[in-house]
């Protein structure tokens, strides 16, 4: 990203970046980074898109983006199968005024394994967005942890045996 399109982008989430219950979700894991950091990534791509898209709603689709997976961890397990973007835009809605597509994007976001359908094409884009970061990110992080840990295990296993 340049240097001027960093600038804008800055300038559209600066206010989310400085709320507290916001911030928190560094403290969150996913796909093996901060929740904090995959949602910066969701929304840098999303801005990307819009810009290479021409949309004239840049700045409402990007902070959707950034805001999509805005929730604590309410319970273990997969988040794919929680009702985690309800949370999202619960939380969204309390802290941001956000207008009907930006809330569409929000808790469509999961779709098709999430309960809501995407209404407008935005939504459509954060969850294309949304899915090729978190391939990006379960490829480039979990996966390698996961694998690593296997092999300090099997190597382990294998000196005790000896």
């Amino acid at each position: 990203m340049t240097i001027k399109k960093e600038v804008e982008f800055n300038q559209i989430v600066k206010d989310i970046l400085e709320n507290d219950k916001f911030i928190a979700l560094k403290y969150e894991r996913h796909h093996g980074i901060s929740r904090l950091d995959h949602s910066l990534h969701v929304a840098r791509m999303t801005y990307f898109m819009c810009q290479k898209l021409h949309l004239s709603d840049i700045a409402e689709i990007t902070r959707a983006a950034l805001l999509h997976d805005f929730y604590l961890n309410k319970e273990n397990g997969n988040h794919a199968f929680t009702n985690h973007p309800d949370w999202a835009l619960e939380n969204a809605n309390r802290e941001f005024d956000l207008n009907p597509m930006q809330q569409n994007i929000i808790v469509s976001h999961m779709f098709p394994v999430g309960h809501a359908k995407p209404d407008c094409k935005e939504s459509y884009l954060v969850s294309f967005a949304d899915k090729s970061v978190a391939t990006y990110e379960m490829l480039k992080y979990k996966v390698p942890l996961k694998m690593g840990a296997l092999l300090i295990f099997a190597i382990n296993f294998l000196a005790i045996q000896r």
